[in-house]
Order: C-alpha cells, then sequence, then structure tokens
C-alpha cells in the first residue's frame, strides 16, 4: 500500500501517489528553471500546468481515483522532457525539419472545435472551424453572409454556434484548435511568438504615434472634434436663447398691459375673497390710502418709470438678441437708468408722505348700552342680510371694491362707502350686570388727528330681550382715508350668565378664552357659562364630532316682536 497526497493542479484537486508526487513536482521545477529567463514564463507554466492536470484526469475514475508514478511517466513521454526542448532550441537553427518530424512522432495529436479569438470577425466561429477542418475561414464566412440574406437562418445558426461552441483561451486550446501537439516544446514556441507579436505591434504603435505626422493629424483630428462640438453647443445656445427672449418679449408686454391697465384702466384687477368677488381699482385703493395734499400723479409717475423702464428694457434686449444687434446705445442706457432712478425717487416721496399719516395710533372705548333681560342666557347672533348688500347672496353690484385688512372701500355710481370688520370678544365682569364695551382704534399724524379719527367710527346693534344682534360691519365717516380703523366689541359678563353663540357669530368672534381652549370654530352652536376661571362649554359633549353651523340659525328665541334699532 503506497501514501497518497492531496495536490491542487491549475485549480483541479488530485489523489497522487508520493513517489509520483516527487516525480511531478521535480519535473515542473525543471521546467520552471529553463524559462526562468523567459518573458512568457507565467503564461507558459501555466498553460503547461494546465495540459498536465488535463490529461491527468483522464487517467483517473471512479475505480481508479489515485494518480500513479506510471500515469506521470506517461504524461512526461506526452509533454517532452526538458532537456529535450532544450537540445531542439540549441539545435533549432541547423536541424529544423527533424526536429518537427519528431514532434508530430512523439505521443498522438488531437484536434479540437474552439472559437478563434485571434482571427475572428464577430466571434470566430467561423476561423474555429476552419482550424478544425484545415481550410480557409473565408469560403464559412460567405456562406454564412449568404445565408442572413437568403435564407434567413444563417443568424439563428451562428448565434447557437457561437453559445455551444467555446472560446480558445489557453495556449494549449489554441494548439488544439489547430490540431498541433501539445507539449512544452509548442507551448513555449506559441507562448513567445504571442508576445514577441504583441512587443512587435506595440512599437509600431508608439512609432505611429510618436511621429511628426501622426502628431499632427492627432491634433487636427482633436481641434476640428473641439470645433464641432463648440460650433453645436453655440447652436443649441442661440435657439435657447432665442426661444428665452421669446418668452421675455411676450412677458415683458404682459406685464406693460396689466401695469397701464391697472393704472389708467377700470376695476382691471379681479379677486375672489370669501367667496366675494372683489372687483380693484388702483386709482380708488390710492384715493382711499393717499393724503389730501399729496398728488396721485406723483405714484402713477413712479410706477410707470420704476416698473415700467425694466420692462422696455427686458423689450429692448430681446429684440436686440432675436436680430443679433451687437452695438449698444449709450444715450438710451444713460437716460434709462436716469429716469428708473426718477421713479424710484417718486416712490419712497410717496411712501415716506404716507407712513407719515400712520405715525400715531390712538384709542377710543365706548360703552354700548344692554337691555336688561330676566334669562340668564343671552343669545347672540349676526344680522342675516347687512344694508350694503355685502352678503354673497345678495344682488348689490359695485363698481369698485377694495379689500385691505379689516376694511373695505365700496363704489357705487361715483359714491364711495367705507367699512370696516369688527372683532368680537367674551370675558368676566367683576360687578353683576352685562355690559358690551366697543373699543375704537385708529392712525393719525398726531394723537388728536388719531383720536378724532377713532371716535368717528359708527356701529350699531340690535336687541329685542335675551336677542342680542349684531352687524358684521362698522361704518367709517365718507371720505376718511383708511389709517388702521379697527373696532373690537367686548361683551362683559358675570359669573353665571349663560350666552348662545349662533353659527354666524363665526365671522366675528376672535381669540376667545375659555377653560378648554375650544377653537373659534368649535364655540357656535353651543352654550357657555361664565365660571370664576372662564366661560365652559354647558354642552360640548362630542365637540369634535361633526357640527351642523345652521341647524340652530332659525331658533335662537321666540319670534321677537319689531326690534328695537340702538345706533351710537
Amino acid at each position: 500500500m503506497n501514501k497518497t497526497i492531496t495536490m491542487n493542479l491549475s485549480g483541479i484537486i488530485f489523489h497522487i501517489e508520493e513517489d509520483a508526487y516527487e516525480m511531478l513536482n521535480k519535473y515542473l521545477s525543471t521546467i520552471r528553471g529553463y524559462f526562468n529567463d523567459s518573458e512568457g514564463r507565467d503564461e507558459i507554466m501555466s498553460d503547461i500546468e494546465s495540459r498536465i492536470a488535463e490529461m491527468l484526469q483522464e487517467k483517473v475514475s471512479t475505480t481508479k481515483q489515485a494518480v500513479l508514478k506510471m500515469d506521470v511517466e506517461s504524461v512526461i513521454a506526452v509533454m517532452g522532457k526538458p532537456e529535450e526542448f532544450a537540445g531542439d532550441n540549441a539545435d533549432n537553427s541547423n536541424n529544423g525539419t527533424k526536429t518537427e518530424n519528431k514532434t508530430s512522432e512523439d505521443g498522438s495529436k488531437r484536434r479540437r472545435v474552439f472559437r478563434d479569438p485571434d482571427d475572428k470577425v464577430v466571434g470566430g466561429v467561423c476561423s474555429g472551424i476552419a482550424n478544425y477542418f484545415d481550410f480557409d475561414p473565408i469560403w464559412l464566412r460567405a456562406a454564412f453572409a449568404i445565408s442572413f440574406f437568403v435564407f434567413g437562418s444563417g443568424l439563428i445558426l451562428y448565434i447557437i454556434l457561437c453559445i455551444i461552441i467555446p472560446k480558445a483561451k489557453t495556449t494549449a486550446e489554441k494548439l488544439e484548435m489547430r490540431g498541433e501537439k501539445v507539449d512544452i516544446n509548442n507551448i513555449s514556441k506559441s507562448v513567445n511568438e504571442e508576445f514577441e507579436e504583441f512587443k512587435q505591434r506595440m512599437e509600431k504603435f508608439g512609432n505611429d504615434v510618436s511621429s511628426k505626422e501622426n502628431r499632427q493629424r492627432v491634433r487636427t483630428s482633436t481641434q476640428k472634434a473641439a470645433d464641432f462640438i463648440g460650433d453645436v453647443l453655440k447652436n443649441i445656445f442661440q435657439i435657447v436663447g432665442k426661444i428665452f427672449s421669446v418668452v421675455l418679449i411676450v412677458f415683458a408686454v404682459f406685464m406693460i398691459v396689466i401695469l397701464l391697465g391697472s393704472l389708467f384702466g377700470r376695476n382691471f384687477i379681479h379677486m375672489n375673497t370669501n367667496d366675494v368677488d372683489f372687483s380693484y381699482s388702483i386709482y380708488d385703493m390710492m384715493h382711499s390710502i393717499f393724503p389730501n395734499d399729496l398728488p396721485i400723479e406723483f405714484a402713477i409717475i413712479g410706477l410707470v418709470l420704476f416698473l415700467g423702464l425694466p420692462l422696455l428694457s427686458m423689450i429692448y434686449g430681446g429684440v436686440r438678441y432675436l436680430f443679433g444687434i451687437k452695438q449698444k446705445n449709450k444715450i438710451v442706457s444713460y437716460t434709462s437708468t436716469i429716469l428708473w432712478l426718477t421713479g424710484l425717487a417718486f416712490i419712497i416721496y410717496v411712501v415716506y408722505q404716507i407712513s407719515d399719516d400712520f405715525k400715531e395710533d390712538a384709542t377710543s372705548k365706548q360703552n354700548i348700552e344692554l337691555v336688561s333681560t330676566k334669562s340668564d342666557t343671552l343669545y347672540l347672533s349676526l344680522k342675516k342680510y347687512d344694508k350694503y348688500g355685502l352678503s354673497k347672496n345678495a344682488d348689490e353690484n359695485y363698481d369698485s371694491r377694495i379689500l385691505i385688512d379689516n376694511w373695505t372701500l365700496l363704489k357705487k355710481d361715483g359714491k364711495t362707502t367705507s367699512l370696516g370688520y369688527p372683532k368680537f370678544d367674551i370675558v368676566l365682569n367683576e360687578i353683576d350686570s352685562v355690559e358690551l364695551i366697543a373699543i375704537k382704534s385708529a392712525s393719525g399724524v398726531d394723537k388728536k388727528e388719531a383720536f378724532y379719527r377713532a371716535k368717528q367710527i359708527s356701529y350699531s346693534i340690535n336687541q329685542n330681550d335675551s336677542l342680542i344682534e349684531f352687524n358684521p360691519e362698522f361704518d367709517i365717516q365718507n371720505g376718511d382715508k383708511w389709517r388702521n380703523q379697527n373696532l373690537k366689541l367686548v361683551l362683559k359678563i358675570p359669573v353665571g350668565k349663560v350666552v348662545f353663540l349662533s353659527s354666524n357669530m363665526k365671522h366675528i368672534i376672535h381669540d376667545i378664552d375659555n377653560v378648554t381652549n375650544t377653537y373659534d370654530g368649535d364655540m357656535v352652536n353651543r352654550r357657555w357659562k361664565m365660571t370664576s376661571r372662564g366661560l365652559e362649554c354647558m354642552d360640548c359633549e362630542g365637540l369634535n364630532d361633526f357640527v351642523d353651523h345652521h341647524k340652530y340659525d332659525d331658533v335662537l328665541a321666540p319670534p321677537p316682536a319689531p326690534p328695537a334699532h340702538i345706533e351710537y
């Protein structure tokens, strides 16, 4: 019984007897020594080991799993001994014919079908088959070419052959493809020829690259490519620039029409606020804001110059770019700059004059007398229709409607009306009575003017027993300017008093404090009782559920008699 060793040769595991291993290891070491100075020694040894591993695989089977010494001797006989190879190389110039004959007699040759990677047009199928049958591959290529266009099946057949026929990757496989003996001599010679051919190609390539003509050709080709890319990018930018110029011109013309229409037209701007259409007139807005001693023409000139000149410059620049006008007119540039600065100066002056009229604030408080009631509950509601027809269901149309903050300017048939929107709050009253306080505020050039303007705010309510109806607007003196006129209604109720907020009160209630921090919109259609801690809800169970905001509109109190109109 002989001892066996596990060996890895070219990625394949073998069980080999110890004496056979020593013989094979000595053989490979000797070969490696002969090719130690060769440029392709690594590739030569890799191909030799791959071929030896392939031959040893054929020696083993399921009944004979170990490589024996006689198997190694058989492989060495086929591959050739290193000393014989060295002698052949020494006498190669004088005895070339003899070496060739001897090589053909040692061992058996095997020809296999591979795809030839060194002589391929597409996949190397035709050249590989031609090597196997030893004929010129051009005839097979011609046959495939004809079948591509005539029979139509050549392409499918070529793809199938390309898949099933392996490519000759190693030197041993290339030798088998050509039917040459795979031994040390042929492997080394083939590898050295490939290295020499590669070296010659690199030298030729280096000479071609370093030649003056080639350098000039490369330089010229590079310059042409750069010029071509530059021309393409230039054309693209020009097209994009012209499109952008057209868009810019259209935009500028559109904005000029809007500017001029707003300044010199009538109700040119239309907007929708709270489902109510507002038709704005810039002139009416200026009249309602500008002080009486400030000419509106100052603002018109300032806006035309400050906004119109940049828009005209856009049109001018866009036209110049479209028609390729490169010459600049310095007179136009200087004149437009001076006019634009003039417009800016007019606007700054107008803003300063208007802001001066908002310098001081003043407040006026007024108690609105309420009729005492026997009921513990007050029902609070807004009038369904106002006398100016501001409700969205009203049929009244106005020439102009301007909304600024809590203030509205109405214009109808040349007559203007100024209105504001009050804010409503409920607080605790320390005394046992119900009070309604109107806190009026406004701005002016000084305290006296601001206080006088605040006192001019007019507001009215209707009361019938426990039902109090609030007006949704407060009046501003006709002809007065907008100067932050505001009205806050504060209902002061004692502890134990209950108020019911109808759904339409949500339009004026503003940040009413309550012990549950309920939002204003959720406080309507509920009863709230005043306690020492603040308002508490008496029927807020299911507060987060859906609330029908109209179910109490008609059930606020028993049908009242004609109400007493109270106006202050």
